[in-house]
């Protein structure tokens, strides 16, 4: 098949076949290899279309039913109509063959019609059309669907080679590459005619070219911007929309946000918020991760330019509560690009906000109704950053929601963090111990912890959660890692606040190398031994370093240490958070431990303690034995 020349496909349609191509394939290639690979197999099938339809046309039966025939051959004949079930990845109404009876019909004349070597080549690729892609072929319409992608994909993976030259690097950035600047700088070309008329309508402000220089384009002025701003609210919010038109509404929309000047913003914020809090909630909900990160972007912008009192009432207040919601089945999801942004939008408007109570609203309903570890945990963190922001609940008016207040008192707040602090994952439970500390500093709850082990670690994470609860910054890093610097543009290889996460691995190893190994051992320092034996179950997104006990301290936790000593050595393990980072070690880069036994001598003069029950018939066995 031959290649759609340049002028053929514009940057609208190739954004297009790359997000279809994307979706269509059960596994996407990662690697300019993999995509290579994918191109040659996609060729390979859209012949095998052709060569289906020409087989249908000289049997006189349609091309569906020549396909089910193939998958009747390759599988029916093996396995039994009721017991077909999921083929590795293909779901089991995908891997069935649906129209048996004329499958059945069909075969003794397929194989009069095809040389045993063409049927076997023919079935094999019937395999490899289920297994590569998302379809099933029941009927003439899924058949002529199925044929037209493989041809747009052939098609969109021939002009990328084209205009790449040939090379696989070049050819999988192309593939790669999602967004409208980009796909222009790279293909040498002034863009779409969708994506000019576009431009031309939406104003002056400075977009940042693929290579550094300023783009003008013309800002709408105030007596234009809600209309402007409802026409572009329309294009993000129609699905039925083309991907391209969506993305070139997001971006243009994401411009005019960062480059109105303070007094502008201000003085239209709430009109323009009031026709893109419907549209922003679709968007921010698509699976296709450009849309779904441009959306976050535009949220994050708003979120950090709106000052605090205008979510006090008005349509951001709505806005805020309905994004949360939406943002909140994307911080879990698998595609990390999703998962990333639409954590960083939460978390800058838990911030921007204030900590207001329609965001608070939103975290626990995630948190009651979810059931997805990571999303429980990002919730706690939510409520906690939340209440940190403001103050527990103090810089909040008396006067506003004061039903959602009441609904969400610390106490009921507490309570929830008392009741998640035992049950879930071990992340789970430290973000609820969080949440507990942050509402028991601002607020003085009187509810106490009934379970003494859990008591323990709350008072030793308080003392390391104290000095950050005045910096709501210091805080976020903690909470979730030191990723939320990449949302202020800011590169910091220098300093690093430690994670909630590792801050609880170094209480939890500074009290493990002051206990001794047989006895001796404090409750407190027994109790981080158990919750360090659960396992540490890291946050997905995590990426800071945690810094490694070194070989004489571990080699010290054997030798049962006197209390100076212990005090000692907790000290130096809380100082461990402001090293360096030369002498941060990576979480895969773990450095040696020199391990000691107990020798044989020192197990024999353990004792043993049992049940009296049970040492009661060790006694009798034993004298039954004597005698």
């Amino acid at each position: 098949m031959q290649g759609v020349r340049r002028e053929e496909m514009d940057i609208n349609v190739l954004l297009q076949r790359q997000m279809e191509l994307h979706g269509t394939l059960r596994r996407p290639p990662h690697t300019p290899a993999q995509l290579q690979e994918t191109h040659e197999t996609l060729k390979e099938l859209s012949s095998f279309f052709e060569v289906v339809r020409r087989t249908a046309q000289t049997l006189r039966v349609q091309p569906e039913t020549v396909f089910q025939c193939l998958m009747q051959i390759g599988l029916g004949s093996v396995v039994s109509f009721d017991r077909q079930r999921r083929d590795g990845e293909v779901p089991m109404h995908q891997a069935k063959v649906l129209a048996r009876a004329s499958a059945l019909e069909l075969e003794p004349r397929l194989r009069d019609v095809l040389p045993v070597e063409t049927l076997s080549e023919m079935v094999e690729l019937s395999k490899s059309t289920r297994t590569l892609m998302r379809i099933k072929v029941e009927d003439l319409n899924d058949f002529n669907i199925t044929e037209k992608a493989l041809q747009q994909a052939v098609e969109y993976l021939d002009f990328i080679k084209a205009a790449s030259s040939g090379s696989p690097d070049m050819m999988f950035k192309f593939y790669m590459v999602e967004d409208e600047a980009s796909l222009v700088a790279m293909l040498g070309c002034s863009g779409s005619s969708a994506s000019r008329g576009l431009s031309e309508s939406a104003g002056k402000c400075s977009v940042a070219g693929a290579d550094g220089e300023s783009i003008d384009r013309y800002l709408p002025d105030e007596a234009n911007i809600e209309q402007e701003v409802r026409r572009l609210a329309l294009v993000c919010g129609a699905t039925s929309e083309g991907a391209g038109e969506r993305l070139i509404a997001l971006r243009t929309l994401e411009n005019w946000l960062s480059a109105m000047p303070d007094d502008y913003f201000n003085r239209n914020i709430r009109k323009v918020i009031s026709h893109l809090s419907g549209p922003l909630s679709v968007c921010a909900g698509e699976k296709r991760s450009a849309i779904c990160r441009q959306a976050c972007a535009i949220i994050v912008i708003v979120a950090e330019r709106a000052s605090t009192s205008l979510f006090s009432e008005g349509p951001l207040v709505v806005a805020a509560g309905k994004w949360c919601s939406v943002l909140l089945r994307g911080v879990f999801v698998t595609v990390s690009a999703i998962a990333h942004a639409s954590d960083t939008a939460v978390r800058a408007l838990a911030i921007g906000s204030g900590g207001h109570t329609a965001v608070v609203k939103s975290a626990v309903e995630g948190l009651v109704g979810g059931t997805h570890p990571e999303l429980r945990r990002k919730c706690l963190g939510y409520i906690a950053l939340c209440t940190v922001v403001s103050r527990g609940g103090k810089c909040r008016k008396a006067g506003n929601n004061s039903a959602e207040v009441a609904a969400h008192s610390p106490d009921d707040l507490t309570r929830l963090a008392e009741q998640y602090m035992s049950k879930g994952d071990t992340s789970c439970r430290r973000m609820a111990r969080a949440l507990y500390i942050v509402l028991k500093h601002f607020n003085g709850s009187s509810i106490a912890v009934s379970d003494k082990k859990i008591e323990l670690l709350v008072q030793q994470e308080y003392a390391e959660l104290k000095p950050l609860l005045d910096n709501v910054k210091a805080f976020e890093s903690a909470l979730f890692g030191s990723s939320t610097q990449q949302r202020n543009s800011v590169t910091s290889t220098t300093t690093v606040v430690p994670s909630l996460n590792a801050v609880c691995t170094r209480s939890a190893r500074s009290s493990m190398s002051v206990s001794a190994p047989n006895s001796g051992g404090s409750p407190q320092t027994t109790a981080h031994q158990n919750e360090e034996a659960e396992g540490e179950t890291l946050a997905i997104h995590d990426t800071t370093d945690v810094i490694l006990v070194s070989n004489g301290q571990l080699e010290s936790s054997q030798t049962g240490p006197s209390e100076d000593d212990e005090t000692q050595n907790y000290n130096r393990s809380s100082l461990a958070s402001t090293a360096t980072p030369g002498l941060r070690q990576a979480r895969h880069q773990p450095s040696p431990l020199a391990l000691k036994f107990k020798t044989t001598e020192s197990r024999e003069t353990n004792s043993v303690k049992f049940t009296p029950s049970l040492q009661r018939k060790i006694d009798s066995f034993c004298a039954r034995s004597a005698s």
